[in-house]
């Protein structure tokens, strides 16, 4: 019985379960952030472990101009999210630089947790200190708006490729 106890509290430890905790705290920070008009997909660069992790998630990739070329992954040069609309867009380096990579963000106040509903944002507004936090599977953003305590959070896939 004692071998038994012995080997599973080893056993959570190595799989940084129980009073260890994990090694590295999450979320983690984004390095490199790229948008795929191919694939309709961007994907983010995580500060982790060997730096080989990345998230990804879905995204609508358009030109605000007509009759241009995809080509992928481009750079993300800017990133804006818009509470009114509950999405986040990306401005992509690429081409006359028009064009765009959108998704849906839950957008909410991290005091009140209050979602974008019960109380309006300016849109779009600036977003920065992008992270992604393998444990729920979200990636998020700072708002630079009001008081400063605004976010938008989304769904993404977080893999080691």
């Amino acid at each position: 019985m004692r071998r038994i106890i012995v080997g599973t509290c080893a056993a959570l430890v190595a799989l940084g379960i129980g009073w260890a905790g994990p090694a590295v705290a999450a979320p983690v920070p984004v390095t490199a952030l790229t948008c795929d008009g191919d694939t309709y997909k961007c994907t983010a660069n995580l500060r982790f472990g060997d730096n080989n992790w990345k998230a990804g998630w879905g995204a609508t990739i358009q030109h605000v101009a007509p009759r241009a070329a995809r080509r992928a992954p481009v750079p993300v040069t800017a990133l804006t999210c818009d509470g009114d609309t509950g999405k986040c867009t990306a401005t992509l380096q690429f081409g006359d630089g028009n064009w765009r990579a959108s998704w849906p963000a839950t957008i909410y106040h991290q005091a009140a947790l209050r979602s974008a509903q019960g109380a309006r944002l300016a849109a779009p507004v600036p977003a920065n200190s992008l992270t992604c936090d393998g444990d729920t599977g979200r990636c998020s953003v700072n708002l630079q708006y009001g008081d400063g305590n605004w976010k938008a959070n989304w769904a993404a896939t977080i893999y080691h490729p």
